[in-house]
This record gives structure tokens, sequence and C-alpha cells, in this order.
């Protein structure tokens, strides 16, 4: 492990002056497994999972799009809304934007949650990320893996970063590893996005934090996680699935 470490220092010294003219978009696909997402709720019974096999059957699977804007210092990260994802389980592109900026170590996620809007402002706060020693390609990117359990909703979550894009963003609220986050795997294979295109231009018209219509209260990311998890609690009693109404 700490042969690793030194492997990934040094790469980050190689590669600190790339950081510094990295600037572009990255797509992502983002793939879902409905029955996937419900055989990995270790509260649900049996019977329950082999319901929702036999409902969803082989009909499962569905595929939504998002775009990632960074530089060295800003990202946003929003959903895409096509024609194909518009009358189905996709999210509204307007209602989730997560940005993050690192010299003022903020986060400003616009949030959808329970069919509520939410505006979520604090200091960054990024998963405690155990590196591990897996190589993978992704997008023409060499990237190592990186895992963590989530302490609210425990699904496993694998990241693919990218050492030679030294920045620590990725898609969604995932962040703080030592390269570009590529690809995340939840719950193996329960929801998986992958980056399909990558681009290097310049994004600043685009790294503006969210603006909302509604007047909604800013609330802190303990208020947020607090949501999360009263909501998880109140699944659990009833013995249903947690992401019927959040997000996975």
């Amino acid at each position: 492990m700490k042969y690793l470490i030194f492997i990934i220092a040094t790469v980050l010294i190689t590669l600190n002056t790339n950081a510094q003219e990295l600037s572009g978009t990255i797509k992502y696909e983002i793939k879902h497994d409905w029955v996937k997402k419900i055989n990995s709720v270790k509260y649900l019974s049996q019977s329950e999972k082999d319901k929702a096999s036999y409902m969803w059957g082989t009909h499962s699977e569905y595929t939504e799009n998002s775009i990632l804007f960074f530089d060295k210092n800003t990202s946003r990260y929003e959903m895409v809304e096509d024609e194909e994802a518009k009358g189905t389980w996709a999210w509204r592109s307007e209602e989730y934007i997560i940005y993050r900026n690192l010299e003022e170590n903020t986060t400003y996620d616009l949030i959808r949650e329970s069919n509520k809007l939410f505006v979520i402002k604090d200091d960054i706060q990024n998963p405690s990320w155990k590196i591990l020693n897996n190589i993978k390609e992704v997008a023409g990117h060499i990237c190592m893996d990186a895992m963590y359990i989530d302490p609210i909703k425990g699904n496993k979550i694998v990241a693919w970063f990218a050492l030679d894009m030294p920045i620590p963003f990725g898609p969604d609220r995932f962040g703080g590893l030592p390269g570009m986050i590529l690809e995340i795997d939840i719950s193996e294979g329960a929801l998986v996005m992958t980056a399909t295109k990558i681009e290097n231009k310049d994004v600043s018209e685009f790294l503006v934090k969210p603006k909302h219509k509604k007047k909604v209260k800013t609330q802190n990311e303990e208020y947020y996680t607090k949501l999360i998890s009263d909501h998880v609690e109140q699944a659990k009693k009833a013995e249903r699935p947690y992401f019927w109404s959040i997000r996975y």
C-alpha cells in the first residue's frame, strides 16, 4: 500500500502542470437496473425480491445521461434531459445540479428528493475512500479504483479515477480522489455511471452556481443527511425500497 501511495504521489507531482490546463466536459451514461437495486436492499424479504424480479422481468434496465463541466477549481454536474428520458423515471434536469468550488471549499447543490426541492450549501465533504490497486481503461484513460460503503444506505460504491486528470471531481456528488472519477459502480451493477466522451475546451460560462425559480430555504449537509437517513429508516419499518422516492 505504501508503494502504491508513492506511485500516486509521484504521478501527481509529474502531472501537476496538467491540472492547470484541464477544462472541459465529460458526458456520462447512467445505467439503472431495478432488479439489482431491489436485491441489494438487505432488509427486504426474499419473497419481495422475487416478486420484483418477476414484475420487472427483462425490462428492469433503463439509461439516462448527464454531463460534468469542469476546470481546475470548479465543477458543475447536471442531468441531460433527452427525448428518450421523457416520460420515464428520469429526474428533471433543472432539479438536480451539483456544484463544487475548490477555492471557496463550497458545495451548492440543487436536489429534488421526496417530491421536494432542496438547496444544499456547505463545505466540501467527501467520502472516506479506500484506494485499491486495480487498473482498467475508461474512456481512453487508465484508471485506478477506490471504494467505500455508504453509511446510510449500505451500498458498496466503487469509483474508477484517472490519474492523468489530477482534479478531485466526478459525477453526481462523488469526488475527493486524486484524479477525475470516470466511472461509479453502486452495488455491483445496480447503478453504473460511465464516462463516454471527454472534451477539453473552455467551459467557464457554464461553471456558475445553480439558480432556482422557486423560493427555497438553503440547508446544510447535516440537514440533508438526516433527511435521507430518516427516509431510509421509515422505508425499513415499512419494508419497502427506500429509492421509490429518493435517489439510489
